[in-house]
């Protein structure tokens, strides 16, 4: 058995996203500091014996004397190749780290063709609010994780305690998340409310 098909448990899947969603975003590696923060671990050493787990199987490496030495390596196995481990994640509520351990439901392996961007996470989509995109009630729709968007784009947002998959219409100091379904109004963030993007529409699993 090559070390890419090793089993992941599941702390080290929400650890394994955490740092390809940060290299995406940032181009650098998190320290074992922000690893422990955004896992809800309480200190380096518990934080360092993942990463080295990691190591081991194969999925990362580990630069030493680097305070940001982490580098993925890049998967060559068949199967890897074509399909990729993905987080899904529960309710998301504000304050509350998105990989935490508590808001990962389970780690599912999805083909790498399904997705337009390179999707960070899993989320389970409740109602049909985006019926007419193609967004149904129990689709599993992936996330590319980012706090920017444009404009018409598709994004995965939350206000306050709710997360919701909408498209974003942003003109000025106008913004507005739109459903694309009769019946359902707009959602106008207000002032005194959290509101965040989390991350643009990647793609969708129906069916799991």
């Amino acid at each position: 058995m090559s070390p890419m098909t090793l089993h992941l448990t599941s702390r080290q899947s929400n650890i394994l996203a955490f740092i390809r969603a940060r290299l995406q975003q940032t181009g650098e590696a998190p320290t074992l500091d922000e690893i422990g923060n955004a896992m809800g671990l309480p200190n380096v050493s518990a934080v360092l014996k993942h990463v080295r787990s990691l190591e081991a199987k194969g999925r990362l490496a580990i630069e030493p004397n680097r305070a940001r030495g982490i580098r993925l390596i890049q998967e060559s196995d068949p199967l890897a190749a074509d399909t990729m481990e993905l987080p899904l994640i529960g309710r998301i509520a504000a304050g509350e780290p998105i990989f935490s351990e508590s808001r990962v439901e389970r780690s599912m392996y999805v083909s790498r063709d399904l997705f337009r961007l390179r999707p960070d996470y899993l989320v389970r989509v409740i109602g049909d609010s985006m019926r007419d995109e193609g967004i149904l009630d129990g689709d599993l729709v992936a996330v590319h994780a980012t706090p920017v968007a444009r404009h018409g784009q598709v994004v995965a947002a939350r206000v306050d305690d709710r997360f919701t998959i909408k498209r974003l219409y942003w003109k000025g100091d106008l913004i507005r998340l739109l459903p694309n379904s009769q019946g359902y109004e707009p959602i106008d963030p207000d002032p005194t409310e959290d509101f965040a993007i989390e991350g643009l529409f990647a793609g969708l699993v129906r069916g799991a």
